[in-house]
């Protein structure tokens, strides 16, 4: 069932936009750390966003596990965004519905991660708390 996806995925532009339908249940329930959507229209719109923001987009396909209902593929996307090349690896839940249609999507990726390049500041105040927070090692 996830064979559309993976092509999908390993070819992933603006023109692959237009196979959406044959992958995913018209209602489909997309989430992300950033973005919550709703049915092929909106989940339309933010891969759109996606292309528009970031150049370059690629996904490499690390590990696939599923059965008949459920998937999980881990990922590593590469892009560039304002002259910089950045990688956040990620891990996709996929839900199918029983005709083989992906009806829920959950991506998993640590978004304060492109902060840091990207917002200095923000990156040195997430990098402060997070050493604030951490539990130290034994001695």
């Amino acid at each position: 069932m996830t064979e559309k996806f993976i092509q999908f995925l390993e070819n992933f532009s603006s023109d692959k936009l237009e196979e959406l339908e044959s992958i995913y249940h018209e209602d489909i329930s997309y989430i992300d750390p950033i973005n919550k959507g709703q049915g092929i229209k909106h989940l339309r719109l933010i891969m759109q966003d996606l292309l528009k923001v970031f150049k370059n987009v690629k996904f490499e396909l690390l590990e696939i596990s599923e059965n008949k209902q459920l998937a999980f593929v881990c990922w590593n996307m590469t892009y560039k965004f304002r002259g910089k090349n950045y990688l956040i690896n990620g891990v996709s839940k996929l839900d199918f519905d029983d005709s083989g249609k992906i009806i829920k999507h959950e991506d998993y990726w640590d978004a304060s991660f492109p902060l840091y390049g990207t917002f200095p500041f923000l990156g040195l105040l997430m990098k402060g708390i997070k050493r604030l927070v951490s539990v130290k090692p034994p001695k």
